[in-house]
């Protein structure tokens, strides 16, 4: 992570008795510390020197000689002891000054704690983008560095994330309206592009200071340009203490991983605003609840149709057989949400840890088979597996869609012979595992027919086949290998024993439900209901 000196003397704190700093701080440059060395041939200008006001004094020819011959260098320096004249009149020398009662080596290790808390929190940021976080973590992981509110906001207006720094000792006055989820009161409002309180633009994501007239106070704002058509507002509220040039470089990375978190969760190239729909509709899926505003505006970031458009859902995960040397400890959710949007023109995030998909059936430029096709080579070659619901009109149906997808994906772990499973092909046996889930089957199936499968597998199996041929004796014999009369016997005794009238067509489809509850079960995993002995 690049700092700023203003960053630098933020992080210094009360040690610092001085500064004079010129250069921009919404662009840092400096990227380590180093010791001062009177010998060194060539200072660099993207080094923060540690020093004191002797060694300056000692190397101010070395020091002169090299600013005046490149008046584009800027060099840094932290010193102890208030530095020389020249540096302080020198317009490409930034430099702060601590009390000279501070030790070398002390604030040595100062400078270097900060760049190392800094970059620390630059990789926890890139992690959590890399694993297939989302806007509020980003949130919660730069609180620490902020010491401040935090406020995201969609070109809607509407806050995707907000969250307090809490500490009991400051009021929460100014910013106390705020609500994630609901739109900024109508005296913040912004568009994103231009502030409504005062017109100031913020088509660039550099932070901008900004009055914010409804709370008397000063917000650094910082827009993220997301796409041509789609922008965040990134706001840093002073609850904790006044927000000021030294929370630019944070801004800037803080901005940097909110855009790198676009890409994970967009096509490559795509001008769709993806965030503000991943917000709504995943909150759908998880079963919160939605306005129908916001459900309208999801639509529209998509070009979708809320009512109108067949959607349907794709719950994926990576296939069992993943090495943990295929993906690098870590599976890839971002990397394969990215691809699947850049490739099937869908929406995808994470949830639950698995990746949800939503397909727009209706919009779709190739026939469904084709698209079940393309997809099983796209899971074959990132190892995933994945289940698809039945596809249903209006993004209220997501719901109940991802509890289809959800059912499927987990047929699809027992089978494992298959890159995409659909609930369509598989309703009955879902259905039944529903059923067991509930009851055991030996307590749901009639209990002589379980009696009889315990105890007579030849009546059984005769019963069985004729219901499942359609009561068709001639083809239930066929399909056993037994002369017709030998097969009526064995099903006139089945009968006799279940004493169930098999041409009531509710008893015959509670029998055929309990034939393939006992065929999901296993016959040896049921209770033995009947006597050893009659």
């Amino acid at each position: 992570m690049k700092l700023s000196l203003q960053t630098i003397e933020h992080e210094l704190g009360e040690a610092v008795a001085g500064s004079s700093i010129c250069s921009n701080a919404c662009e840092p440059t400096l990227d380590y510390p180093a010791l001062f060395g009177a010998g060194e041939p060539r200072l660099s200008e993207h080094i923060v020197y540690v020093t004191n006001h002797q060694d300056l004094e000692n190397a101010k020819d070395k020091i002169k000689r090299q600013l005046s011959r490149n008046p584009h260098l800027a060099l840094t320096f932290v010193c102890r002891g208030v530095p020389p004249a020249y540096c302080l009149e020198a317009k490409n020398c930034d430099i702060v000054w601590v009390n000279a009662e501070y030790q070398e080596s002390k604030t040595f290790n100062a400078v270097q704690e900060a760049f190392q808390r800094l970059n620390a929190w630059e990789r926890e940021l890139g992690m959590i983008v890399e694993r297939g976080g989302e806007l509020p973590d980003l949130v919660n992981a730069s609180l620490k560095i902020f010491k401040n509110d935090l406020c995201i906001t969609d070109p809607f207006s509407r806050v995707l994330a907000y969250r307090v720094y809490r500490n009991e000792r400051f009021t929460r006055e100014q910013t106390d309206l705020i609500t994630e989820g609901e739109y900024l009161p109508t005296s913040m409002m912004f568009d994103g592009v231009e502030d409504e309180q005062g017109g100031e633009n913020f088509a660039s994501h550099v932070p901008t200071f900004s009055t914010m007239h409804a709370f008397h106070c000063t917000v650094l704002r910082s827009t993220i340009t997301l796409s041509p058509e789609y922008a965040v507002v990134l706001s840093v509220h002073p609850n904790y203490q006044p927000v000021g040039e030294h929370d630019c470089a944070p801004m800037l990375t803080l901005a940097a991983a909110i855009e790198r978190l676009f890409r994970a969760n967009s096509a490559t190239g795509s001008s769709q605003p993806f965030i503000n729909a991943h917000s709504s509709l995943k909150a759908l899926i998880q079963g919160k609840q939605v306005s129908d505003a916001d459900l309208i505006q999801s639509a529209i970031a998509q070009g979708w149709s809320q009512d109108a458009d067949e959607y349907r859902c794709l719950c994926i995960d990576f296939a069992s057989s993943l090495q943990i040397q295929d993906c690098c400890f870590m599976r890839p959710y971002a990397a394969v949400c990215s691809r699947l949007q850049a490739t099937f023109d869908c929406l995808a995030f994470v949830a639950e840890n698995r990746i949800i998909a939503v397909v727009n059936c209706s919009r779709m430029n190739i026939p469904h088979e084709q698209f079940f096709t393309n997809f099983r080579h796209f899971a074959k070659e990132h190892h995933l597996i994945a289940g698809a619901s039945a596809p249903y009109y209006g993004l209220r149906s997501l719901r109940d869609s991802y509890r289809q997808a959800f059912a499927a994906l987990r047929q699809g772990y027992a089978a494992n012979d298959d890159q995409l499973i659909l609930f369509t092909d598989h309703a009955l046996n879902i259905g039944m595992n529903f059923i067991m889930k509930e009851m055991n089957p030996e307590r749901f199936c009639p209990r002589p027919l379980i009696e009889l499968a315990q105890q007579n597998q030849d009546l059984y199996l005769a019963l069985k086949t004729y219901l499942v041929s359609g009561c068709n004796s001639s083809e239930a014999s066929k399909h056993l290998n037994l002369q017709r009369s030998s097969f009526v016997y064995r099903l006139e005794k089945a009968k006799k024993i279940l004493a169930l009238d098999l041409d009531n067509p509710d008893v015959r489809l509670l029998l055929l439900i309990s034939f393939k509850l006992v065929d999901l079960y296993g016959l040896s995993n049921m209770e033995f209901l009947a006597p050893a002995e009659r």
